[in-house]
């Protein structure tokens, strides 16, 4: 008998919370909340509300898509509560590097340009040289991570690929095989056979030095 009781029980609670999440779902919205996973300024609070029509639409999907399409945001979440209040999550993105041809404008860990108020000066820069920019912007942003164990602070894209400088060497990274570069680059560092100059590293399985 207890074991049916149980059953019953669990089934009843059950029911009870796809009562609740079909009536949650189907509940007309009274209103929302705009709130910012980091800090988020409120003037994009206000850039975020401009998008939402009133009344609230049944469907959050398009509110959804117009959010995402603000270059500042990486990820949005809705959550409606039981008083009807939804709840619109924002995820910004996170400047990881700066642009110095660009004023205010940060590159997040994708790659992805969208602007910054403040709070980007100390970071690390990616100075664009030539035209190739969404071509070579994420594999900046990927290099400044690899090279942080040479507290190296700048990228240059430039039109022989990405370039950087290390004390009075300057390195060229060329386009890809940075981890294995990388490694290549210390022991070379370790041995202390060059102190100036030009490292270019472009080609595969050669290091050309130029003084």
């Amino acid at each position: 008998m207890k074991s049916r009781f149980r059953i019953r029980y669990v089934l009843i609670l059950i029911l009870l919370f796809l009562v609740y999440q079909g009536w949650k779902a189907y509940a007309p919205v009274k209103g929302y909340k705009i709130k910012g996973l980091h800090s988020v300024s409120e003037e994009k609070i206000s850039e975020v509300r401009q998008l939402i029509p009133e009344p609230f639409p049944k469907s959050v999907e398009l509110v959804k898509s117009a959010i995402r399409k603000l270059n500042w945001v990486q990820g949005v979440k809705f959550k409606k509560g039981i008083r009807g209040i939804m709840s619109i999550c924002i995820q910004p993105r996170v400047p990881v590097a700066r642009i110095t041809n660009k004023k205010g404008v940060g590159v997040d860990r994708e790659g992805i340009l969208f602007p910054v108020a403040i709070g980007i000066d100390t970071l690390p820069s990616i100075t664009i040289k030539n035209g190739s920019l969404h071509d070579t912007l994420g594999d900046a942003v990927r290099l400044l991570k690899v090279l942080r164990g040479l507290n190296v602070n700048g990228i240059e894209i430039t039109a022989r690929g990405l370039e950087s400088r290390i004390g009075k060497v300057k390195v060229i990274w060329g386009s890809d095989g940075y981890p294995e570069k990388y490694r290549l680059l210390k022991r070379i560092l370790k041995t202390k056979v060059i102190s100036s100059g030009i490292l270019d590293m472009r080609f595969d399985n050669q290091v050309v030095l130029r003084r």
